[in-house]
């Protein structure tokens, strides 16, 4: 397969490169679909608007990269646990920081303006660098930092880490002994739930956080270096939410038998989930027909001038089955936003919960893991004086 384009947004995607990347995908099929979705989508859909920074030279491109994060949008952004190794001989690496993958070899080279990552040709101005974050691509830019090793002992970080709680200004970070672990927002309380492990690369432990609150196996949650440690405090490399930093953390207390890892509310199974690369289309084919059925079955009539417009219900069914994030809204006739009586949208609630949100038929497995992956569900409902006139998708 190959692409051609011509003057400045020129790029090249031969066999050779989509079999390198697609391979080190399969053999990394534990990694969480949305993260490697993000890793995919990045190296190949590329947007060729013009930037004020300039290429990268080949001496600022030698060295050790660690993954941020793949950015999506101004406020979404995805756990990137990998990295990529440049040497000053040509060689370029790919691996996975905790070594979950077989790690890729090949070569990199910059040509004039262009910077060619194996065979992946990336126009000017597609990699830059700006205070040792490397951006590659300007769509969907994966972001990464300079990696430098900073020598621990494992045992001593485990020691000082295990079965603790650690509290930074924005995160409380709860670190069981049987390796669950929970993230709570200090501003908010909202705590979720993962699995926690060390992990070495080079001679430097970092702390990754992954999973969910059922199973390790639902891609990453953080990635932290761990630059010192000590009984009172741990320092921490990673993003702080405005560039990668040297978090400070401070010991808050020994975790007893009786404190749990639970999440607060709902938790989707998936850490890097939008509603809108999961919905599931109940309102096609069959399953439309069925949701016609069900709400005529199930639902009754509140006869009353006015109830007139649409009820919007959107809500998530996490891979356990577990329904959350429920969102109902109304409008009238002229699409303003309204309340419609409580009786019609409390009807419509209980029977998607109790209904639709149960139905086996609109789970769906990810083939990479075997999992139960997350399912957006989104009705529309268009009312006359409130009866269901149609159901819209």
């Amino acid at each position: 397969m190959k692409y051609r384009g011509k003057g400045n947004g020129q790029w090249i995607m031969n066999t050779a490169g989509s079999k390198f990347i697609k391979s080190f995908f399969v053999k990394s099929f534990q990694l969480d679909r949305c993260w490697r979705c993000s890793f995919h989508c990045a190296l190949f859909i590329l947007h060729y608007s013009l930037l004020f920074a300039q290429t990268p030279t080949r001496e600022q491109l030698v060295g050790t990269w660690v993954g941020v994060h793949t950015e999506w949008d101004l406020d979404f952004a995805c756990a990137l646990p990998v990295y990529i190794q440049l040497d000053a001989d040509s060689t370029y690496h790919l691996g996975m920081i905790d070594g979950s993958a077989t790690r890729q070899t090949s070569t990199w080279a910059i040509h004039g303006e262009s910077v060619r990552l194996d065979t992946i040709h990336y126009a000017p101005k597609l990699i830059t660098l700006k205070n040792d974050l490397l951006r590659i691509g300007t769509n969907y830019p994966m972001v990464f930092h300079r990696f430098n090793d900073i020598s621990l002992d494992s045992a001593t970080v485990y020691h000082q880490l295990n079965g603790r709680v650690w509290q930074s200004d924005s995160l409380t970070l709860s670190l069981f002994a049987n390796g669950q672990a929970s993230l709570e927002n200090t501003v908010t309380k909202q705590r979720t739930a993962h699995f926690w492990q060390l992990t070495l690369f080079g001679k430097s432990i970092f702390l990754l956080i992954r999973g969910n609150q059922h199973n390790r196996g639902s891609g990453y949650k953080a990635l932290w270096q761990i630059s010192n440690v000590s009984s009172k405090q741990m320092q921490a490399i990673g993003w702080n939410g405005c560039t990668v930093a040297a978090e400070p953390f401070r010991f808050v207390k020994n975790l007893s038998p009786s404190d749990s890892c639970r999440p607060s509310g709902f938790q989707t199974c998936d850490n890097c989930f939008r509603q809108i690369w999961a919905e599931y289309p109940l309102t096609r084919g069959q399953k439309r027909y069925d949701i016609v059925q069900l709400f005529a079955k199930y639902y009754q009539s509140v006869s009353q001038t006015g109830e007139s417009g649409l009820v919007r219900v959107q809500f998530v069914v996490n891979c356990e089955g577990e329904t959350g994030l429920i969102d109902i809204n109304g409008f009238d006739e002229d699409y303003c936003p309204r309340q419609f009586n409580a009786r019609i949208t409390s009807q419509l609630l209980t029977i998607c919960r109790e209904h639709i949100a149960t139905d086996q038929s609109i789970r769906q497995v990810d083939t990479a893991s075997d999992l139960f992956r997350d399912v957006s569900i989104s009705l529309a409902f268009r009312l006359k004086d409130g009866r269901i006139t149609e159901i819209l998708p």
